[in-house]
């Protein structure tokens, strides 16, 4: 049993590990932005915070370009569409942190990674819940967001 316990508690140090390393790359990360990505975080960010969060469709005009690209199949390309999609949504208070906070962001040149934490009823047991991460990728270009891609399905009409 002393041995089974001594593997445990060394995958576990490992696994704290790993996780104490990513954080470390992801914060260093943070630290060697250039100034570009940093301002291409900080349009990308409008839109998941300001507009998908509290729901102020009127910042689209100034961070989403007019022929934004749209890879979620829901949503219609262009701005125009995806302001369609989005309805006519009362905009909640505006408030300085977001409502949900990203687990992750990747800032890369143009692009921006996101993930997000979700609970949903399991479907297998609807008594109870499950996690999952979901992921909203923006390719910021020329002060405005060109393109969006995340792993929601195609819904039936």
């Amino acid at each position: 049993m002393f041995a089974n316990e001594a593997i445990l508690k060394f995958k576990m140090l490992g696994a704290v590990g790993l996780v104490a390393l990513g954080c470390s790359v992801l914060f260093a990360q943070n630290l060697k932005l250039t100034a570009l990505e940093k301002k291409n975080r900080e349009i990308a960010d409008r839109e998941m915070r300001e507009i998908l969060q509290y729901g102020h469709l009127e910042v689209a005009g100034e961070v989403m370009a007019e022929s934004y690209i749209q890879h979620n199949p829901n949503v219609p390309n262009g701005r125009a569409g995806f302001l369609k999609a989005m309805g006519n949504r009362k905009p909640d208070e505006l408030q300085p942190g977001w409502k949900n906070p990203p687990t992750m962001v990747i800032t890369s040149g143009p692009f921006v990674l996101y993930m997000f934490e979700r609970k949903d009823k399991d479907p297998d047991d609807p008594s109870k819940e499950y996690t999952w991460d979901h992921f909203d990728m923006l390719r910021v270009e020329n002060g405005k967001i060109q393109e969006h891609w995340d792993e929601v399905e195609k819904r039936a009409p």
